[in-house]
């Protein structure tokens, strides 16, 4: 999987806003834009904190993709016939490149695109695509293309240290 079309799959463009303070944020380039208030109400930090901890502040997106595809074999003894499926999750990491905005102090942070590839890792749950049981068994409609069922809890996290991580928008 794509892992731009696997975030743009399962993230639309997150937009939220609060007196002050607005996230925006396109998970297919990485690009956007979080506004002061968004980091100090993470940080509990006043104006002159987020001034002093501008330059630690750095962004990560998340997004997980749930699809799912199946087939049927058919029991050449009997007709009956059996369905399988299978179901993939994949988890996308990404760092985002960020440049504090600056007037005549931080008002926020323009979000540049991805710092190097995301990376992607990906489970497995059922049977080997297109196989069918030992026996009369065959297949007799093949797996179609994957369909998207579900996603997790996905976003923009915000860090000063690299290793804590918080939602943030």
């Amino acid at each position: 999987m794509n892992w731009k079309i696997g975030l743009a799959a399962v993230s639309a463009a997150l937009i939220s806003s609060a007196a002050l303070a607005a996230v925006t944020f396109d998970p297919a380039t990485g690009t956007g834009f979080v506004g002061k208030g968004d980091v100090q109400l993470v940080y509990g930090w006043n104006n002159k904190a987020l001034q002093d901890n501008a330059g630690s502040v750095q962004f990560r997106a998340n997004a997980t993709t749930v699809t799912e595809v199946s087939w049927i074999c058919t029991n050449s003894n009997n007709e009956q016939t059996q369905e399988r499926a299978r179901t993939t999750t994949t988890e996308v990491q990404g760092v985002v490149t960020s440049v504090a905005r600056e007037r005549n102090q931080i008002t926020g942070f323009n979000l540049n695109g991805y710092s190097g590839t995301p990376t992607q890792s990906s489970e497995t749950e059922g049977p080997p695509l297109n196989s069918c049981p030992s026996g009369p068994w065959t297949l007799t409609t093949p797996a179609g293309a994957p369909e998207v069922v579900g996603g997790g809890a996905d976003g923009l996290e915000v860090s000063t240290d690299g290793t804590t991580w918080y939602p943030v928008g």
